[in-house]
């Protein structure tokens, strides 16, 4: 086999409580606050792991640990890559929740959807710049869900929703986002790349191939989550057999069952809690990605990139990375 990768992690693999010698149940906005009143200490600790764990390079992550906090731990770009200069890593990527995005979508009027995408505009600038000196050509962000979750714990949204056939409109104004902030990153010399999450509008096959027709390919690429595939019960290998060419890093998580989104209820954090109770590292027992055939499709379509061994708030990191790693070094890098 002649894959050619490299191995990056998303630092929300670090962002486990217990790892912290925090509280293991800890809330996230709790553990955000406390990483945002002093994130040096977090970011030094978390580098050092990523090195200290063999990888080449790690891809921010959201809040806590995302552009915004490491500019705020060093001081300037060019001082953070500095610390990745010492460690002897590089930035594959960098991920940005769709908050902004979803903004403009949702704005009731046309000033209002104006004001929303200049603000979407000026933090992507923001953040390309950051990335442009770091020197990481991939922005990550994602979409928004294909349906309203019921945000009241333990009531259930409407399933027949959340399997509908997309919305044309929206996809083409979804697309139209991205083409935009695709444009503000080209001019820093990056590209966006949509990660596929679970339940969103870049999760299930149809809907990616919708927005990859849509989108120019040159500026708007994909990061490919086999995990979050899965997850919402979709197939990663025939999302990577037919745009693998158009994802410059892709994420190697597994998981452990299709969670219908249905189901989950309750605030955001606390169905992303749920969510991560099912995702797997690479190689689990219980894992349903067929990693063998995952590999071998990259390798006949000549993918080379970055593989971002990540699980969502490890209470081991290192351990969890090297597992993933080591996996597919055993097993997979044969194929």
């Amino acid at each position: 086999m002649s894959l050619t990768l490299r191995w990056s992690t998303d630092l929300v693999t670090y962002f486990g409580s217990s790892f912290w010698g925090m509280e293991p149940d800890l809330p996230h906005d709790a553990f955000e606050r406390e990483v945002d009143a002093d994130p040096r200490p977090y970011f030094d600790r978390m580098l050092d792991g990523a090195a200290d764990a063999g990888l080449s390079g790690i891809e921010l992550a959201p809040a806590p640990g995302g552009w915004v906090n490491a500019l705020r731990s060093y001081g300037t770009a060019a001082a953070f890559k500095k610390q990745l200069d010492t460690r002897g890593l590089t930035m594959s990527s960098s991920y940005v929740l769709p908050v902004l995005l979803k903004a403009v979508l949702d704005a009731p009027d046309a000033q209002s959807r104006r004001d929303a995408e200049r603000a979407l505009h000026e933090d992507t600038a923001a953040h390309a710049e950051f990335l442009r000196t770091v020197g990481c050509p991939t922005l990550v962000t994602s979409t928004i869900p294909r349906a309203e979750f019921s945000d009241v714990a333990g009531v259930e949204a409407d399933a027949e929703k959340f399997d509908a056939p997309a919305d044309v409109d929206l996809l083409d104004a979804i697309a139209n986002q991205l083409d935009g902030i695709g444009d503000v990153a080209a001019a820093a010399g990056l590209h966006v790349a949509v990660h596929t999450d679970a339940y969103s509008l870049a999760s299930r096959t149809a809907d990616i191939d919708a927005l990859m027709t849509r989108t120019d390919p040159a500026k708007v690429k994909l990061c490919i989550d086999a995990g979050h595939i899965a997850l919402d019960g979709g197939d990663p290998l025939a999302v990577i057999d037919k745009h693998s060419s158009r994802a410059p890093v892709l994420h190697w998580k597994d998981c452990a069952l299709h969670l219908p989104p249905h189901t989950l209820s309750g605030p955001p954090m606390a169905r992303h809690d749920e969510m991560i109770k099912y995702f797997r590292v690479m190689g689990s027992e219980d894992g349903i990605v067929d990693w063998h055939r995952w590999t071998q499709i990259l390798d006949r379509n000549a993918w080379s990139g970055w593989a971002v061994a990540e699980i969502d708030m490890s209470p081991d990191p290192q351990r969890e990375i090297r597992q993933g790693i080591d996996y597919y070094l055993r097993e997979l890098s044969g194929n």
